[in-house]
């Protein structure tokens, strides 16, 4: 009895095993008789299809991969001539169709490649498939503008990426496929959709490859803000320098170089950058008042000074270089109200005050001319308080006391 009931068990399972393997072997059928027919249906032949990719019975056959294939470039198609006839074809379904039908092309080849028993390889779709995946790689482009112009960004990036990645399947090895003219431009897609979707680290990747081949100067810029952004000093430098040899007429690399080496107080190298500025543009005021600062954290004050006027004279209207000449007379005017301070002699201090007061009255009008030109300056305006105060001048200290309140 016992062995009865196990055999007609069995019996049902393999009948069971047989019933499915036919199913999906009908599917696979269905599928392709769906695209074939007169009227394609590739709705019908998508649903038809997409179990026997999963079923244990038929995911290890080749046809059974290949076919899918067949299906989403039908569908591709089918939307492509949509679009032609009636410009009403399902652009983000195009481009869904044909990357499915890639993926399915290249794992039908794959299968098909595979040694059979005897562990010989014979594979039969080997052209069919080439055929096919090199005739829609340009769909690619137009899927992924499309994504783009829809600020679907990161749909974008996979499809032109998908059109770069063609000359490394192993099918289409060989074929010079690398040397395509059109992969400079959808490499530089491919950064600007990984900027648009925030990803700077993705975007140097592509930015790096075509930075000396397409719109260098925005690249170049673009790479060291990206090189910022994840805080690489070392590529951010490298792409400053890089640029500023570059692009010598472009002030924005040596300028980033000059307040990075300052910010770090590295004034060395912040004195090789202000030169280098300077020789490329002798006649920008903000650059000669830059290297004054330079001169002035070296203790060259002289020096300084004599950068300082060199800016107001290219740049009358700008306020830093006064203040700057102003803050060094005042400072020095600070030091020594402090040596006078400490003086017993009554009649050597008066001498002495008299002196102090011709040191505050030669900052007062490069204060005061700064001050005109920016009043909002808390800084000229604590200094011009110290002055009047030092002057004698009661109405404009109190003046300036008043202004102090508005800050």
């Amino acid at each position: 009895m016992k062995r009865s009931y196990f055999s007609i068990l069995l019996a049902v399972l393999m009948l069971a095993g047989s019933v499915n393997v036919f199913a999906q072997k009908k599917n696979v059928s269905k599928a392709k008789a769906k695209i074939l027919s007169e009227v394609p249906d590739t709705k019908a032949a998508r649903e038809a299809i997409l179990p026997a990719l999963e079923d244990p019975t038929t995911k290890n056959l080749a046809n059974t991969w290949f076919i899918a294939g067949e299906v989403f470039h039908a569908t591709y198609e089918e939307q492509q001539k949509l679009e032609w006839t009636q410009k009403k074809g399902d652009k983000a379904l195009m481009g869904e169709s044909v990357k499915q039908a890639l993926t399915y092309y290249i794992k039908a080849d794959s299968l098909d490649r595979a040694p059979d028993a005897k562990g010989k390889v014979k594979p039969k779709l080997t052209k069919k498939i080439t055929d096919k995946v090199v005739s829609f790689q340009n769909a690619f482009t137009q899927a992924g503008s499309h994504f783009y112009s829809n600020k679907e960004f990161d749909k974008a990036f996979v499809m032109f990426d998908t059109y770069l990645s063609y000359p490394e399947i192993s099918f289409l090895k060989g074929m010079g496929l690398e040397k395509d003219t059109l992969r400079t431009l959808i490499t530089y897609y491919c950064g600007l959709c990984a900027t648009q979707a925030n990803k700077p680290e993705v975007a140097i990747k592509y930015y790096e490859l075509v930075k000396d081949s397409i719109d260098s100067e925005w690249i170049y810029a673009r790479l060291s803000e990206d090189y910022a952004e994840m805080k690489d000093t070392v590529n951010m430098l490298r792409m400053y320098q890089l640029g500023s040899q570059k692009f010598p007429k472009e002030p924005f690399y040596t300028r980033n170089l000059i307040n990075y080496y300052i910010n770090k107080n590295l004034m060395d190298e912040a004195m090789t950058w202000i030169e280098k500025a300077i020789s490329q543009d002798e006649k920008s005021g903000a650059l000669w008042n830059v290297k004054g600062r330079i001169l002035e954290n070296d203790k060259k004050m002289d020096e300084a000074i004599a950068s300082y006027e060199k800016a107001i004279e290219l740049d009358p209207e700008m306020a830093d270089p006064l203040g700057n000449i102003g803050r060094i007379i005042y400072n020095s005017a600070v030091e020594e109200l402090e040596r006078v301070n400490a003086i017993k002699d009554d009649r050597l201090y008066l001498k002495e005050k008299a002196k102090l007061k011709d040191i505050f009255s030669k900052a007062l009008p490069y204060f005061e001319k700064a001050y005109e030109l920016n009043p909002k300056e808390r800084d000229y305006v604590i200094a011009l308080r110290g002055i009047y105060y030092n002057l004698g001048q009661d109405a404009k200290y109190k003046e300036m006391e008043e202004r102090m309140k508005n800050f």
